[in-house]
């Protein structure tokens, strides 16, 4: 009895080290090609990065019966939450019949139950050996000389880890709490800047870095052709976009930590580091300090408010959509029908922003004015009004809600139905600041009670003889005594004030433009220029001077003529000019407005205007070079037309306002400043004024409204000077006021030679100086673009977005 016994327990024994033995077998580092790891196995056929490894791969259960082929750290308290990177998010396989399989063609392919592909590797690799877990949690594939051809880290879902490149294609997704790719993203921008962005069919929006702030102010760097970032194994985040080499930093900066970038379900980017003492992961960085400044965190017409922690709220007039799921948002209590005459009214929310969905900016009008604006527009929600500036933002969806103190109040005004009555209805505001910041308030009508008391002290009847030597005395003595009384109050109040108020504006994430643009002194523009010493030119925008600053920055100090604002307007247009930023425009660095100057500081171009270098330069452009300047500058112009915060029409653009850098790149200066310049003085020229002959449409002249499409017919006629190497004056030969029509039958016979497709002309046309060294295709292109830039029907010329895409088009026929 007891032999039997002791054979079962050493077979049971036997048994248990052979699974045992099975089981960490089932763990390997590689896949080898036509083998296979089962969803039914998940627990125990996996690979590891190495037999003690820091990372696992094979198959995780999301939920029951539901699994994803996934990447995870396997040195945490919970292994499985910190999974770094799944081939099948959002599209999980049952928990029976379902593989991962290598290939005989190369190509690792996951199939359901079923048999369906749910998941495989893109491209065509039939040299391939084996899959391979790596220790820094990448998933390749490696062919018979070992080398990489496939790699998970080129496809990340929502994590990046030390060691991951973050490439211009690379982009994070966030996953939300259903498992589900979310709307948040962190890539690369269009303006090549990292960021946290807001997605999906409706909306999209930058939130971070700070959409309210300036590229400069937020310590990025918009002049770089490369869009390259990774996180290194010291916890440093490093992007190309990142100026003078700034960096963003774990708080426990350091070697010898594992670590990992999460694009979390809340839309946040968080660094996370493991606690080698208790295996725990906690945040050591975190992208948005105010989780009420990522879009989207209410939903729509949801409001985000600190109490004092975050909290969503509905506005007045709505309720929410779905309990428990913000994302969703609110829905109006009552519709506001457009049939009809609308009977709406507005609420007012103070220091509500909703950020986006400005159906226009309208600058400088009183509350009325915009109030009426939305009012007559049936898909106007509401609007922001600015006070103080008098800036107008009507809004065609509410959306990106939150109520927080601001150095510039903001008041929201949404439109509700008249019959909705919400006096009794709780507003959402946080209540962890107070919503200005304090100002010391120095009333004039408490001086002149207190001089009254004083006054009727001295009148009594019962003073004997005149007191006026009394009188005088005391007033003079009170006057001291309130003067010293007001500089003690600004000395130790209101500098406490301000201190106080600068680092209550740091808190909530405002900076101060301090570096890249300033205000300069006069004395130190006289310094830089030597007395304005070296004239570089001068045009309808005032002189330049050529000038050196303190740093050694080489700079166009611009003295303006005929400016029409007051100072403090002259500021606020600046600093609206300041937010337009691209690498075809000249950058602003700052500006003088002392007394009676009013000059800009601007970043100075090596080789001068497109017309030195075109007119009048010995050495001519190449080819190349010219259709680089015309994609570049359409590129300006796109900008400021679409993209901008501010959209701007630069109404003068001409190959003098055309400056090229020591690379030739070519950078518009001198837009914005038909807002900053008086155009309507009586002794002026009307197309003077407006602009330069030759270039200006021919709305100007009918008076027709100004749009975006006078820039187009302008810049057809650079395009057609940038072929020719010739002026429009000496292509028309016309008179000032008869050019359009001469330019108009000039366009007529170029589109007349291109229907019959005669080519013997067009090398007459190119630049002699070009000396037949040109691409025929693309001449062609650019002469046809031109055409359609100077039509006479403005409706017809195309926008500069369709320039650019027209020239991109035309530029790869070309290589091809």
């Amino acid at each position: 009895m007891a032999a039997d016994l002791l054979a079962a327990l050493a077979l049971a024994l036997t048994l248990l080290t052979l699974s045992a033995a099975a089981a960490v077998a089932a763990a390997h580092d590689t896949l080898p090609r036509k083998s296979s790891l089962f969803v039914e196995e998940y627990e125990t056929q996996i690979l590891r990065s190495s037999l003690d490894g820091t990372f696992s791969c094979g198959f995780y259960e999301i939920y029951d019966g539901a699994f994803t082929f996934s990447i995870w750290y396997i040195n945490s308290a919970d292994d499985k939450a910190t999974t770094v990177w799944s081939a099948n998010r959002g599209s999980p396989v049952h928990s029976w019949g379902a593989a991962v399989t290598l290939r005989k063609d190369g190509s690792m392919v996951l199939t359901d139950y079923d048999g369906t592909v749910v998941w495989q590797t893109q491209g065509s690799f039939p040299d391939v050996q084996y899959a391979q877990l790596l220790d820094t949690g990448n998933l390749v594939l490696k062919n018979s000389s070992g080398d990489i051809v496939w790699q998970s880290f080129d496809s990340p879902t929502d994590t990046f880890l030390p060691t991951q490149r973050i490439a211009e294609t690379s982009k994070l997704v966030s996953t939300t709490q259903l498992q589900v790719p979310g709307h948040y993203t962190f890539r690369f921008s269009d303006q090549s800047m990292l960021s946290l962005i807001y997605d999906d069919t409706n909306v999209t929006s930058v939130y971070w870095p700070d959409p309210d702030f300036q590229y400069y102010e937020n310590s990025r760097n918009l002049d770089n052709s490369t869009r390259i970032a990774s996180l290194g194994d010291s916890g440093e985040i490093f992007s190309s976009d990142f100026a003078n080499s700034h960096v963003l930093a774990a708080s426990d900066r350091g070697t010898g930590i594992l670590r990992r970038l999460k694009l979390d379900h809340d839309g946040n980017l968080r660094l996370y580091s493991l606690n080698n003492s208790d295996r725990t992961w906690s945040v050591s960085w975190i992208a948005e300090s105010q989780p009420c400044k990522t879009h989207g965190f209410c939903g729509p017409y949801g409001i985000c408010h600190y109490s004092p922690v975050p909290v969503c709220s509905c506005p007045p007039g709505y309720q929410m959509k779905n309990p428990g799921n913000w994302t969703q948002g609110c829905l109006p209590v009552v519709d506001i029908s457009c049939d009809g005459e609308q009977n709406v009214t507005f609420l007012e929310l103070r220091n509500t922003d909703y950020w986006g969905s400005d159906q226009q900016r309208i600058e400088k009008v009183p509350w009325e004015t915009c109030w009426n604006v939305c009012l007559s527009d049936c898909s106007c929600k509401g609007f922001q009004y600015q006070e103080g500036n008098g800036t107008c933002y009507p809004k065609s969806l509410l959306f990106n809600g939150r109520s927080f103190p601001t150095p510039t109040v903001r008041t929201m005004y949404i439109k509700l139905p008249s019959s909705l009555d919400t006096s009794k209805l709780p507003i959402p505001q946080s209540n962890v600041l107070d919503s200005v910041p304090h100002q010391l308030r120095c009333d004039p009508v408490i001086s002149t009670t207190i001089m009254e008391k004083n006054l009727s002290y001295f009148h009594r009847p019962n003073q004997e003889g005149p007191k006026w030597i009394y009188y005088y005395g005391f007033i003079g003595a009170f006057f001291v005594i309130e003067v010293f009384f007001f500089a003690f109050a600004w000395f130790f109040v209101l500098r406490r004030e301000l201190t106080s108020s600068q680092v209550w504006a740091a808190e909530e994430g405002y900076k101060m433009m301090t570096n890249h643009f300033r205000m300069y002194s006069y004395r130190e523009l006289v310094k830089a220029t030597e007395k304005f010493a070296h004239e570089l030119g001068w045009g309808g925008t005032g002189v330049a001077y050529k000038g050196i600053l303190d740093d050694d920055r080489v700079v166009v100090v611009k003295k303006l003529g005929n400016i029409r604002h007051s100072r403090e307007e002259f500021h606020d247009e600046l600093h609206v000019i300041a937010r337009i930023n691209h690498m075809n425009l000249v950058r602003i660095y700052g500006f003088c407005s002392e007394r009676s100057h009013r000059m800009l500081v601007l970043e100075y171009a090596e080789k001068g205007s497109l017309a030195d270098v075109l007119f009048k330069s010995k050495t001519s452009l190449d080819w190349k070079q010219r259709f680089n300047i015309a994609l570049g500058v359409a590129k300006g112009l796109a900008y400021l037309h679409h993209e901008c915060l501010e959209w701007i029409i630069h109404c003068n653009l001409k190959p003098e306002n055309i400056l090229l850098d020591q690379d030739l790149e070519p950078k518009i200066t001198d837009f914005g400043l038909a807002k900053l310049l008086s155009r309507s003085g009586p002794t002026q020229n009307v197309t003077r004024a407006r602009g330069t002959v030759g270039y200006i449409a021919p709305e100007w002249i009918s008076g027709l409204p100004i749009t975006a499409k006078a820039d187009v017919y302008s810049y057809g006629v650079v395009l057609l000077e940038l072929v020719s190497g010739t002026r429009v004056f000496d292509l028309v030969k016309g008179e000032d006021e008869r050019v359009h029509v001469m330019l108009k039958k000039f366009i007529k016979m170029l589109s007349y030679k291109l229907d019959k497709d005669e080519p013997f002309w067009i090398a007459e046309f190119v630049d002699f100086r070009l000396g037949g060294e040109f691409d025929y295709s693309q001449v062609k292109g650019l002469i046809k673009l031109a055409i359609s830039c100077l039509e006479e029907e403005r409706k017809k010329r195309p926008t500069m977005e369709s320039v650019v895409e027209s020239l991109l088009s035309v530029n790869l026929a070309g290589i091809q």
